[in-house]
C-alpha cells in the first residue's frame, strides 16, 4: 500500500470565511481541504497541549477505541469528486484470538483527527495527490497576509 499512498502533515491552518483551510502537504506539494469552524478548532486543540475538564467528542472516540482493543491502522484520503474530499480509516480489533479488520468511509476533517489523536500518519493516494494543484505559493502568502 505504501507506494499506492504519499504521506502529508499538517503545513498550516489559516481561518477564512469558508472555515478553515487545512494545508497538507510534504515537501513536494501541499494542497488545501476546507473544513468548519468547530472541526478546525478541535483540529487545533490536538495540535496543542490543552486542559479539559471533560472529555471532548474525539477524546471519548479514542477512550472507546482503547476500551475495546480497536487500533486505528491508517487514515488515507482516497478521492476527490465536484471539490469535495473523501478518505477511508483502517481499523484493526483484536478480541479473544480473533481479528477483525474494518474499513470505514470518512469525512477527511474527521479521518484527519482521528490520526491526530491516535498518532497516526495521514496519508493521500498517490493518484489524487499528483493531480492536486499545488499551493505551497498560496500558503506562503496567505500566511504573511
Amino acid at each position: 500500500m505504501r507506494n499506492e499512498v504519499v504521506e502529508v502533515i499538517i503545513k498550516n491552518m489559516v481561518t477564512t470565511s469558508k472555515g478553515v483551510a487545512l494545508f497538507l502537504g510534504n515537501s513536494e506539494k501541499t494542497f488545501i481541504i476546507y473544513v468548519d469552524l468547530l472541526m478546525g478548532e478541535q483540529i487545533t486543540s490536538y495540535q496543542q497541549v490543552r486542559n479539559v475538564t471533560r472529555p471532548l467528542t474525539y477524546d471519548f472516540i479514542r477512550n472507546l477505541c482503547f476500551g475495546f482493543d480497536i487500533d486505528v491502522q491508517c487514515v488515507v484520503i482516497t478521492d476527490m469528486k465536484e471539490g469535495i474530499f473523501f478518505a477511508r480509516v483502517l481499523l484493526k480489533q483484536k478480541h479473544e484470538g480473533i481479528v477483525k479488520i474494518v474499513e470505514l468511509d470518512s469525512r477527511p476533517s474527521d479521518a484527519i483527527l482521528l490520526a491526530l489523536t491516535h498518532k497516526r500518519p495521514l496519508w493521500v493516494d498517490r493518484r489524487l495527490f499528483q493531480d492536486l494543484p499545488d499551493a505551497k505559493d498560496l500558503a506562503k502568502n496567505w500566511t504573511k497576509g
